[in-house]
């Protein structure tokens, strides 16, 4: 298993609209909204780095308010 952890930034008034959104998600472990340069922290876990992809271009990069992404792969588990 691969763990990710997701920055997400979301257009000004969507934060929590792409929350619900990314908590709905099954892979997700937990998500926050935070301070800072992005707005969202998502951690999700996969199969593989392969499938942690296509989360990221199928379910997560599709939502609507979503705006930009940083993908963080830990290391040591």
């Amino acid at each position: 298993m691969v763990k990710a952890y997701i920055l997400i930034k979301a257009a000004s008034g969507k934060e929590d609209f792409v929350l619900k959104e990314l908590l709905k998600l099954s892979v997700t472990e937990e998500a926050h909204k935070v301070f800072g340069p992005f707005d969202i922290v998502l951690e999700i876990t996969a199969r593989d780095v392969e499938a942690v992809v296509d989360i990221l271009l199928t379910k997560i990069r599709t939502i609507d308010g979503l705006t930009d992404t940083q993908t963080l792969l830990v290391i040591d588990a």
